[in-house]
């Protein structure tokens, strides 16, 4: 008889681009560890896209950018979830109908690092209510790889060794659920 087993657990991401002029980074995480508890962070200096939100969110030197990840794991399923409630912190944040946080969801396994997304495209698989998964990096030879759609962003290396350190931090937390005590 076929037995299914259910896939590891992972981490969840968020990339917040904020306006620095109306909401601080401090309140910001507070709600991300109000719903999904502690987290680690990093601050990418490599930041391309406060330009390309500049029109939307306004003047690009107001525009700030952090990264946080759980530091709980989570079932693979929480990621159509998380990106949903971020679509609504999105909108409770807005000012005059234009978003003033960019909030950009992600999960993390052993295997690989996708990000959720809204957007249809070839190589997205759907995951429901109008949410996709867009796979950024595979797990390979040691490290995380990217592929030929990787957002040029996700492509700084500075950003794949945050997540490759995230992983090692994952590796340990399933290493230890597995053998208590260790």
């Amino acid at each position: 008889m076929l037995e299914l087993s259910s896939p590891t657990p992972g981490l969840l991401f968020g990339s917040f681009l904020y306006r620095a002029d109306l909401h601080s980074p401090q309140d910001l995480k507070e709600k991300w560890e109000k719903t999904f508890g502690a987290h680690f962070e990093f601050s990418p200096e490599f930041n391309p896209l406060a330009q390309y939100y500049a029109d939307e969110m306004g003047p690009k030197e107001t525009l700030h950018r952090f990264f946080v990840i759980s530091t709980l794991t989570f079932p693979r399923e929480k990621l159509l979830e998380a990106k949903l409630m971020a679509q609504e912190w999105e909108l409770e944040w807005a000012q005059n109908s234009k978003r003033s946080v960019n909030l950009d969801i992600g999960f993390l396994t052993l295997e690989n690092f996708t990000l959720a997304t809204s957007k249809n495209y070839s190589h997205r698989i759907y995951l429901g209510q109008n949410i996709f998964s867009d796979l950024t990096y595979q797990f390979q030879h040691g490290e995380f790889q990217t592929l030929p759609w990787t957002y040029p962003d996700y492509a700084d290396e500075k950003k794949k060794e945050f997540f490759t350190w995230a992983r090692i931090y994952l590796l340990t937390l399933l290493t230890r659920s597995k053998n208590p005590g260790t």
